[in-house]
């Protein structure tokens, strides 16, 4: 079969190796624990001081947004919530099965807990390697097929991948025009983000296994590292999100999957998220009308403000009035 496929992090055939992990963690051993605690309490130095020692715009204001997000750590999945729908095809992960859903689970409740009457079909993950992935066309069985390019204990790879081809499902990715998809690889890379510091806070008092509690840190230092390496995030600071689309534009436009453009506004968009994660529920409408060759940004975003209940509506503005898109209201 022929497969039309939705390509997500820097295409089919590359790709971002998200290495903050040195190596894969066997959570069963106590050894790699002990180096890993050891660590853990160097980084949480370094964190506590951060404000004074690393004076670098983007440093800084991401560790007053992760303070933020922790401040607001109320909000947290809900471990009786059942996750969605989907099985794991476990050839290739080299990782037990159970440890697999384990984790795939705890990161689809922090999304998947915002969309209660939402129906979609079942997935089914499989391992990828030529980057993660979300096919557009269903398999033989009627299953979303959904490729995983991360195996054995790379946990924080497993829930990263995860997360951001799950927004793709949420959103209703699909096949045609893709001029403004950017705009969509932007919000799923911020579900990561999003997802991964939510685990952090609930593996706090629910992970998945006792044992796997520490392993928590991990999943921060995870966001961390990727978020330090967003040096386009600088461009952002100093002229605004707006500015920066319209520089951008024609470089988002051709390559959607960017992550040194996509990764830089997913760090803004985050903040909107931590602060009203309910408002996750409106990317259900994002592609409810399917955009159309020749259809601006502004059209795109307008398109989406209608179609989202009214509940959500105010938040939608508030995203395209950071791109410096008015929409229209009435």
């Amino acid at each position: 079969m022929n497969l039309s496929n939705y390509h997500s992090h820097n295409g089919p055939c590359q790709h971002v190796r998200d290495d903050a992990i040195p190596g894969p963690l066997n959570l069963t051993t106590a050894g790699v624990w002990t180096i890993v605690r050891l660590r853990r309490m160097a980084a949480g130095l370094h964190r506590r001081v951060a404000g004074v020692t690393l004076v670098g715009c983007q440093w800084t204001l991401w560790q007053a947004l992760v303070a933020f997000a922790i401040a607001a750590g109320e909000v947290r999945s809900d471990p009786g919530v059942s996750p969605p729908a989907y099985r794991v095809e476990t050839e290739g992960f080299a990782a037990r099965e159970a440890d697999i859903r384990a984790v795939l689970d705890s990161a689809g409740r922090e999304l998947w807990r915002f969309f209660p009457d939402y129906k979609i079909e079942p997935i089914v993950v499989t391992r990828g390697h030529s980057g993660p992935i979300t096919l557009y066309r269903r398999n033989e069985r009627g299953e979303i097929v959904m490729r995983l390019d991360t195996e054995k204990t790379y946990w924080a790879q497993y829930a990263y991948q995860f997360a951001h081809e799950f927004c793709h499902i949420l959103c209703g990715c699909r096949d045609g025009y893709q001029g403004h998809r950017w705009f969509e690889e932007t919000l799923c890379e911020t579900a990561s983000l999003y997802v991964m510091l939510s685990m952090s806070r609930t593996w706090k008092t629910s992970p998945p296994y006792a044992h796997w509690s520490d392993f928590r840190d991990s999943l921060r230092d995870y966001v961390d590292d990727i978020v330090s390496k967003r040096e386009k995030i600088y461009e952002i600071y100093a002229d605004g999100l707006a500015e920066f689309y319209r520089v951008h534009q024609p470089e988002l436009e051709a390559d959607p999957v960017s992550r040194e453009l996509n990764g830089a506004m997913a760090i803004v968009l985050l903040h909107l998220f931590e602060a009203e994660p309910e408002h996750w529920e409106a990317i259900r409408w994002l592609n409810s009308t399917p955009p159309q060759e020749g259809d601006t940004f502004a059209t795109h975003l307008q398109h989406w403000h209608d179609a989202v209940p009214p509940k959500h509506q105010p938040f939608v503005q508030r995203v395209a009035g950071l791109f410096g898109i008015p929409v229209a209201t009435d």
